[in-house]
């Protein structure tokens, strides 16, 4: 199990994650991620470029990929990431 922490950049600053979460393969960080996004945008009606930076325990960015400009694309990927969890 590593650590990751789910941060959101915006044009104003970083918002961090301060808690991170423990995750047990590159599988797993994915689907967080697409899980993370979905519910980010369903939570916020801002509609500035946004992206999802996550870093491991040490600090290092290991994914990072914009928000608003794929709703729909995440969306359909939260979708298929519910279906997959769903099936364990």
């Amino acid at each position: 199990m590593r650590t990751y922490f789910f941060n959101i950049r915006d044009e104003v600053g970083l918002i961090e994650d301060e808690d991170g979460i423990e995750l047990s393969d590159e599988v797993a960080l994915w689907l967080e991620a697409i899980r993370s996004v979905d519910e980010f945008v369903r939570d916020t009606s801002a509609f500035s470029p946004m992206r999802l930076e996550v870093t491991d325990i040490e600090g290092r960015t290991v994914l990072m990929t914009l928000v608003q400009s794929q709703m729909r694309t995440w969306s359909h990927l939260s979708d298929l990431a519910a279906a997959h969890l769903s099936l364990h």
